[in-house]
């Protein structure tokens, strides 16, 4: 098992089809996978797993990814934990939305990974 197979990333779209793409690499690479396809369930799964970093899309149903942004960093448990946005909606470049760092779909799994890692390093995971 690799040095990533005691962290968790909570990858969150809507669609089943990315949700795999990035699943893969992410567990060949040794992380343990969370995913949800909606914003409350990403909520739940963040306030409950307190995941090492968060891949996370805009468009979602039942609460969209600033929705998600907004709850993680508002509740003390979840307010440090690395959002990195993988989307293809474009965002103000004055955003300041509370995430960490945004990635621009479509997005290399391997420029996903990376960008992981490099999350995790900073915030000392």
């Amino acid at each position: 098992m690799s040095e990533a197979g005691s962290r968790y990333v909570l990858l969150v779209d809507g669609l089943d089809e990315q949700r795999e793409i990035y699943r893969t690499i992410l567990l060949h690479a040794g992380f343990k996978v969370l995913e949800a396809g909606d914003g409350e369930t990403a909520v739940d799964l963040a306030r409950t797993h307190l995941p090492d970093v968060v891949l996370l899309d805009i468009l979602l149903p039942r609460l969209d990814g600033f929705g998600v942004i907004r709850q993680m960093r508002s509740d003390p448990r979840t307010r440090r934990i690395p959002i990195l946005l993988l989307t293809a909606t474009l965002l103000p470049d004055d955003d300041g939305g509370g995430y960490d760092e945004f990635l621009a779909k479509p997005v290399k799994p391997r420029d996903a990974l990376a960008a992981v890692h490099r999350h995790l390093a900073v915030a000392g995971r």
